[in-house]
């Protein structure tokens, strides 16, 4: 992927990583958490947060760094890393609020070239985990996103 990310510091016992957001006017600590939600098939949600000063997180701030390419950037390179550790698991990715999760949709179109190869992404339309998320389709309006590695999960269906 040819768009710039900050590096990123992984904590080697969690799937939790860490970076700066740098612009002229501030530096604000941000974190990326994978968290295990679904035990049986193996989803884990993917959070991003602001630390603040008291070392507050929140998913909620609107940080306006002018550097939302670079940051997303940034937790899409933290899936390979994720999935080296992690091979058969799912990602769930739906932001705080429905702004936040169409941004992740722009990032999904934007670097489908990039993605197709690795991953395979499923769309879901509705709130509900219980539905079959579809396979991702650019002109679709998702609710949140099923990413997952596409070898992985190849090999596993020629198998059966």
């Amino acid at each position: 992927m040819s768009v710039p990310s900050y590096s990123f510091q992984q904590f080697e016992r969690e799937f939790l990583f860490t970076f700066e957001s740098v612009s002229d006017e501030k530096t604000i600590r941000k974190v990326i958490v994978y968290e295990l939600f679904d035990t049986v098939s193996l989803i884990y949600n993917v959070a991003l947060v602001d630390i603040d000063k008291k070392g507050e997180a929140s998913d909620l701030v609107v940080s306006n760094n002018k550097d939302m390419e670079m940051v997303l950037s940034t937790v899409i390179q933290t899936f390979p890393v994720f999935f080296k550790r992690q091979p058969l698991a799912k990602i769930f990715l739906k932001g705080s609020t429905d702004v936040r999760t169409r941004l992740y949709q722009m990032a999904i179109n934007k670097y489908l070239d990039f993605f197709e190869p690795i991953y395979e992404i499923y769309g879901y339309l509705g709130d509900s985990l219980e539905e079959i998320p579809e396979k991702f389709m650019s002109n679709r309006h998702y609710k949140g996103f099923l990413i997952r590695l596409k070898t992985i999960h190849q090999n596993e269906n020629e198998r059966k």
